[in-house]
């Protein structure tokens, strides 16, 4: 009787499981996952027939031959993701495709209405064309949404992801891109360094909670313990960078986090940075959507007024996540300006 009431309790969520891999068009590890759960399902309710009790052995096998295939499997060509400071991993992190759960929390947002409709016409289509991208350059690869989601980032103990720059083992200069709101993906970090690329620098993606809250106290220590892994590491020179949220905690810290042996080069801010706080003192790039409402954009061209000459600010006919769906105007921007400024530091 405990076994059909327990596949009574996992059969909605295993209904639920098969719907979602239809509406996001899985990857094979996310079908494995669902239809594993809808086969121990049935398994369960179907127990008390001698006939069908293989399928409760058959369901179970299935998620745990997924699980440990990813577990082996996954891992990013030349991206990593990695414990800091001790550069450590999560075996958690492997576990679950990201783009099978961002694409259903997308699908979820849009649906709830938590997203507004002028900021998420070519949203989906965007994470689509992107997850293709990462998953054609770099394999199968692990992500931080996991831990942050279970509510693992501290501190004293926190994911990053980890470019390094193609063909330089140690490079001098780095790039730091805070996250946004919903917490930390590789798809976003993995489509900066590409830009990054253009001046051989190593990109690294630090994760806080879910809220993006990088303007906390949680949020600047990470970023002081970040520099100080890099320095560790012989980077000399770095680039704050952030999107949305990210944005407005890196126009926050850029004023508060620094560390002694890094040379602050300049700022990136992508649909979102602070109004409240100084102007940078440091170069800085502003990418912005026209029809962004959650950051509008008449914000961004403040901070680049008030910015003066220092600032560049580049505006695309996007909403909020022009970072997506225009995306190679968004790295041809970074590129350049990345370019411009190595060139005005040289000797």
């Amino acid at each position: 009787m405990l076994v059909f009431l327990l596949g009574l309790v996992t059969a909605p969520a295993a209904v639920l499981l098969l719907v979602a891999a239809c509406c996001v068009g899985a990857t094979p590890s996310g079908w494995a996952y669902a239809v594993g759960g809808a086969v121990l399902s049935a398994g369960l309710l179907t127990k008390r027939w001698r006939r069908w009790r293989g399928l409760t052995r058959a369901g179970l096998g299935l998620l745990v031959l997924v699980a440990g295939a990813r577990l082996v499997l996954v891992e990013g060509r030349g991206l990593h993701t990695l414990r800091l400071p001790d550069e450590g991993g999560r075996l958690v992190n492997r576990l679950v495709d990201e783009r099978d759960g961002t694409l259903l929390a997308a699908h979820a947002l849009l649906l709830s209405g938590r997203l507004p409709r002028s900021d998420t016409r070519d949203f989906v289509p965007a994470l689509e064309s992107a997850f293709s991208r990462l998953r054609e350059a770099e394999g199968l690869s692990a992500t931080p949404a996991i831990a942050t989601w279970l509510g693992l980032q501290s501190p004293e103990a926190f994911d990053a992801v980890v470019i390094p720059a193609e063909g330089h083992a140690a490079p001098e200069t780095a790039v730091v891109f805070l996250h946004g709101y919903t917490g930390n993906f590789a798809v976003y970090c993995w489509q900066m360094a590409r830009a990054v690329r253009a001046i051989s620098a190593l990109t690294v993606c630090p994760s806080v909670g879910p809220m993006g809250d990088w303007w906390s106290g949680g949020g600047e220590e990470t970023l002081e313990r970040t520099f100080a892994w890099l320095a560790r590491r012989g980077v000399r020179r770095v680039y704050l960078g952030g999107l949305s949220n990210g944005g407005v905690g890196a126009s926050v810290l850029v004023g508060r986090a620094a560390h002694p042996g890094l040379e602050l080069r300049g700022l990136l801010l992508i649909s979102g940075a602070s109004t409240k706080v100084p102007p940078p003192r440091v170069p800085v790039l502003l990418v912005e959507g026209t029809h962004d409402s959650m950051m509008p954009a008449r914000l961004m061209r403040e901070v680049a007024r008030r910015a003066g000459p220092l600032a560049t600010y580049v505006e695309l006919d996007s909403g909020h996540f022009a970072f997506l769906d225009r995306h190679e105007a968004c790295e041809k921007a970074i590129a350049s300006w990345l370019l411009e400024r190595e060139r005005e530091a040289r000797p």
